[in-house]
């Protein structure tokens, strides 16, 4: 059965594109449904218009089946496909009036159920092979003079919906209808949403949250694959922040305020909230620790919580009040120029709850509410208690011994601002040294300097030239640095008889 589901999952996603994602109403319509298809007073029709009227995704197509046992009544397959094509209330109601509750051949007895054919088939014949969700309407029960073949079909129905992959989510509506029918008593019923594929589990999903959907069902649903959904979470009463600034702003405890050379220290009051449906925790250790991101020297924040044990939390209740301790240490300031400036530091974590040793078991409240619908039957028999009588599918979550969840934490350091103004301080320092530096640097200076061997006393200003002459009549160009001597270089002389550069020579007449 695993294998085929897988194969005809694979078939489908070699095809050229994919269809719209299915949806197939599936009826059980064997003998054990006969109070629900016949009593007048039924109200079983009218939920399943109203299902398929809630379930609505997108524009996909939309199929009505019902579903007994292969070949027991001539000529009629089984599922039997009432309607197939785009949602219409019309249609789609008519389809589900139509359901019947046939007779074997020769008339004298309703037919049986087989759930594993008639999963099979919906999956070949109505789904054809691609992902869809299946919404199959049973009580899950069958004849118990059933042939050997026929019960380890339905056995092996719950094993393909447990273990086959191609079925990614499972959720499930015990429904209350007391009814009297002709021959049978029945006390309810049960509506499974199957999501075939991965985009048919992500269309359960979606379905399951609608509000058509939590307006149509006065429960929430059971989730049976994967077998434990939700958790337990942290609701944050009050904060100790001893001055700080702490609030809970958009599912984030938001702290301001801290000083960084001091570190943090926050005390919280809170509560753990079940998001378990229908289980409760029997009992539980409670760890919380500190998970920073991006930020390596927060790994040294610790963070503890009081009481450590948590017992009797009821399915979406919250239990006793608990002390959560988290100590940030001081904060180094870090190296480099945009740490040097900025003035705040944001430190992001999360705290982690973590539930261990994790015993569930389902909510009194649920079983007392579901006690008619699981009747005597093959998974009854020899057996006592609603628990007992029910699909072994509903109690995987005892498997499960921990669930963890998350509360993020932003907190907000304020560093110290003398660091900043010893820098600017500094920098400013530095500026007027330099700056003076210039300044004394660029005086006149007298020095004295030797012009062809005749030494002179001269005014200098650092690297400007001047040109004097010796009292030879030779000219030097004389030239000062910031430190050392002057430089004193010759200034050539004009040639004779250089043109405009040579002097007029002149006799002298006596």
């Amino acid at each position: 059965m695993r294998r085929l589901l897988v194969l005809c999952l694979l078939l489908a996603c070699a095809g050229p594109a994919r269809a719209e994602l299915r949806q197939v109403l599936l009826v059980q319509n064997s003998g054990w449904m006969e109070p629900f298809l016949t009593a007048p007073d039924a109200q079983f029709r009218p939920l399943l218009k109203a299902l398929a009227a809630a379930a609505r995704y997108g524009d996909g197509p939309v199929s009505v089946a019902a579903f007994n046992q292969e070949g027991q009544v001539p000529g009629r397959a089984a599922p039997q496909v009432l309607y197939e094509g785009a949602y219409d209330a019309r249609a789609v109601g008519a389809a589900i009036d139509r359901i019947d509750l046939p007779l074997k051949a020769g008339g004298r007895a309703y037919t049986d159920a087989d759930f594993n054919g008639a999963l099979l088939g919906t999956v070949r014949t109505v789904l054809r092979g691609r992902e869809g969700v299946i919404w199959m309407v049973t009580n899950n029960k069958n004849a118990p003079g059933n042939s050997p073949e026929v019960q380890a079909n339905t056995r092996a129905f719950y094993e393909s919906l447990r273990g086959a992959e191609p079925i990614a989510r499972i959720a499930a509506y015990p429904v209350r209808m007391p009814l009297q029918g002709r021959n049978f008593r029945e006390g309810g019923f049960v509506v499974y949403g199957i999501g075939y594929g991965a985009e048919g589990g992500r269309a359960l999903n979606a379905i399951l949250a609608s509000a058509p959907m939590r307006a149509l069902f006065s429960f929430p649903p059971v989730m049976l694959k994967p077998a434990l959904a939700g958790g337990v979470s942290l609701a944050v009463e009050a904060v100790e922040a001893g001055g700080l600034d702490a609030a809970m702003q958009n599912g984030v405890l938001v702290v301001a305020g801290a000083r960084a050379a001091e570190g943090a220290h926050l005390r919280l009051r809170a509560r753990l909230r079940s998001g378990f449906y229908p289980q409760r925790v029997v009992s539980g250790t409670v760890s919380i620790d500190w998970r920073e991101i991006g930020a390596g020297e927060a790994a040294l924040a610790r963070a503890a919580v009081a009481p450590a044990r948590v017992a009797n939390l009821g399915a979406g209740s919250e239990g006793a009040p608990l002390t959560v301790d988290l100590a940030i240490p001081p904060l180094p300031r870090p190296g480099g120029l945009a740490a040097l400036l900025a003035d705040d530091r944001v430190v992001d974590g999360t705290l982690s709850i973590t539930l261990r040793d994790l015993v569930l078991d389902l909510d009194p409240a649920f079983l007392e509410r579901v006690r008619p619908i699981f009747g005597s039957g093959l998974l009854a028999e020899g057996q006592a208690g609603v628990e007992q009588r029910m699909p072994d599918i509903f109690l995987d979550f005892r498997a499960v011994t921990q669930t963890a969840s998350a509360l993020p934490v932003r907190i907000v350091v304020r560093a110290s601002p003398w660091p900043l103004l010893a820098a600017g301080l500094g920098l400013l320092g530095l500026a007027a040294a330099a700056a003076g530096a210039l300044l004394y640097a660029g005086r006149p200076r007298l020095c004295t300097v030797s012009l062809g061997g005749h030494p002179r006393r001269v005014t200098l200003r650092p690297f400007r030239a001047q040109t004097l002459r010796a009292p030879d009549g030779s000219r030097w160009r004389v030239r000062a640095g910031l430190f050392g001597a002057p430089r004193v270089d010759p200034v050539p002389q004009p040639s004779p008889g250089s043109g405009a550069s040579a002097a007029p020579q002149h006799q002298e007449r006596r």
